[in-house]
């Protein structure tokens, strides 16, 4: 896993990493889908872990500045940023000030990160990296995770007013994450405790529901009990398929078990491993997503797909897998901000101790 990371982290820095007044920031919008839109919260968080796990603190505090500049009332990052006509950022059109879960959950365990590697930072060496984090998971728990089911929330514009209220996303069930909150925001360290049992607990429910292991994008609540939503519920007809969010379920979930070895999310990783592996086998590769009964939506595939599968098959062991994974990665052309960043983060977790 770990072949020419170097030369990988050149061409990611070289391509998305820009500038911006005194900090740095991490262009999303390569192939032009989302406007003057120039990054998200969800970038961002993929630019500090990426920083961190390299060691590069010049880059990681340029972007620490960036995410200060962005902050909403609340604590938490705005979800978009956007260029206007004078080539100043501003939130972007739909929801900008929000936030969106995962990207602060990613920027929280990037400041763990720093504060264990580096203590402090910034050039008089003033930057407290721990107590940056723990402020934010005080954030994150006080407006992205129900306090009922302690399940994440799609982010803090959710309220018990709309109908996103029944909604989670498993791609921010991100268990290695949520450990490295347990561990060190002592205040909530029970909190984190919950939130980790019942990501697990929606999992293996999920899994007994659809035994390919498959996770829809978003599961809804009905009188308690989460399923697959029929049609769109937020962003298009998919929103019920192992889609372009749940794409990183497998990579997430398989952080954590690499991490810690907890058997109860063990049968969770071999569905999913057994599901990849058939498919790169017998149906010429893995797909750009699927129905939760595995049936594929696109005749195409992407990095975003293969590298969370690629990483599975590393972290349970199995080789040829790896190796018929990787060589698909190698084959693909086109490098897009998503599945490169989430390509690039695969092989740094599996080089760099956590």
């Amino acid at each position: 896993m770990a072949e020419s990371l170097e030369q990988k982290y050149v061409a990611w820095r070289t391509r998305y990493l820009r500038s911006y007044n005194a900090g740095f920031y991490v262009f999303y919008n390569d192939n032009g889908d989302n406007g003057d839109a120039v990054t998200c919260s969800e970038a961002h968080g993929y630019g500090l872990l990426i920083s961190v796990l390299k060691r590069n603190q010049a880059d990681f505090d340029g972007l620490l500045n960036y995410f200060e500049t962005f902050c909403n009332r609340k604590g938490l990052m705005q979800w978009q940023q956007q260029k206007n006509k004078h080539g100043h950022f501003v939130p972007g059109d739909e929801g900008g000030e929000n936030s969106a879960t995962d990207g602060d959950i990613d920027i929280a365990t990037a400041l763990f990160l720093a504060a264990r590697v580096w203590g402090h930072g910034g050039p008089q060496r003033n930057i407290d990296y721990r107590a940056k984090a723990v402020a934010l998971c005080r954030s994150i728990w006080e407006h992205t995770i129900n306090h009922t089911t302690f399940l994440p929330k799609l982010g803090d514009w959710v309220d018990e007013g709309n109908k996103a209220h029944n909604l989670t996303r498993p791609a921010d069930f991100i268990l290695s994450h949520f450990l490295v909150f347990y561990y060190e925001d002592h205040e909530r360290k029970d909190i984190w405790g919950r939130v980790i049992e019942s990501c697990i607990n929606e999992l293996n429910c999920q899994l007994r529901l659809h035994p390919t292991g498959l996770i829809a994008d978003f599961l809804e609540s009905h009188n308690g009990v989460f399923k697959a939503p029929t049609g769109k519920v937020l962003e298009d007809q998919h929103d019920g398929c192992f889609n372009w969010n749940s794409c990183r379920v497998p990579w997430r979930i398989a952080h954590y078990y690499h991490q810690t070895q907890d058997a109860r999310v063990r049968p969770l990783l071999e569905a999913q491993a057994r599901f990849f592996a058939e498919q790169m086998h017998r149906h010429d590769g893995i797909k750009a997503g699927y129905k939760l009964d595995g049936r594929a939506l696109e005749s195409y595939t992407d990095l975003a797909f293969i590298a969370p599968a690629s990483f599975l098959f590393w972290v349970l062991g199995w080789t040829n897998e790896i190796t018929k994974a990787q060589q698909d990665m190698n084959d693909l052309d086109d490098n897009t901000y998503f599945g490169e960043t989430i390509a690039l983060i695969c092989l740094l977790q599996a080089s760099v101790p956590y």
